[in-house]
């Protein structure tokens, strides 16, 4: 809970990968938050205060999980609509910002989403979404300590380096720091 809070003001993809991680966790435990309190919150050294908070914030996952019919697989609306958000500025800032830094970090990247899409057979829709399938996956690999290859460690730079400019774009719009470029006229 204090990791996601961080996370959501700080870096909204990680923020999101994160929040993924949570939900995976919460599935392997069955939504059973006896579970998820010996498993998870009883190994955090708090005051009782916050594992209170911490068990209130668990169960509030489980009930949206439950009420989004989410036992078995797929995300929180509340991410999904942040996936949207991500999405529609990937675009713009390809389009109408015309962020040059952005489109740079995004055609480094594009062999390795084409691939990575390909793996996937189209399952994800955008270079957004395709782009955290695969962060997501090497997190997963990471955190269960198997092997990740040299080619996907490569692969894993170029598009962390176009979420991180997108994520501080974000931020960006959210604090209503990114402007519209300016029309020069002619």
């Amino acid at each position: 809970m204090y990791i996601a809070r961080k996370y959501k003001e700080s870096n909204i993809v990680e923020y999101v990968l994160y929040m993924w991680h949570i939900e995976e966790i919460i599935r392997s435990m069955s939504l059973n938050m006896n579970f998820i309190e010996k498993s998870v919150i009883d190994g955090f050294p708090l005051p009782e205060e916050q594992k209170d908070e911490l068990r209130g914030w668990y169960q509030g996952l489980i009930n949206k999980m439950e009420d989004e019919r989410l036992q078995e697989k797929g995300h929180l609306s509340e991410l999904n609509e942040i996936m949207v958000e991500l999405t529609y500025l990937h675009q713009s800032l390809l389009t109408l910002y015309q962020d040059n830094i952005y489109q740079k970090l995004v055609s480094e990247a594009q062999p390795s989403l084409d691939e990575l899409k390909q793996k996937t057979q189209g399952k994800s829709k955008t270079e957004v979404e395709t782009a955290m399938n695969g962060l997501f996956g090497v997190l997963i690999l990471k955190l269960r300590k198997e092997e990740v290859s040299d080619a996907t460690q490569e692969a894993v730079k170029s598009i962390s380096k176009m979420m991180a400019h997108l994520a501080g774009q974000y931020h960006k719009m959210k604090t209503g720091e990114l402007a519209l470029p300016k029309v020069q006229e002619n």
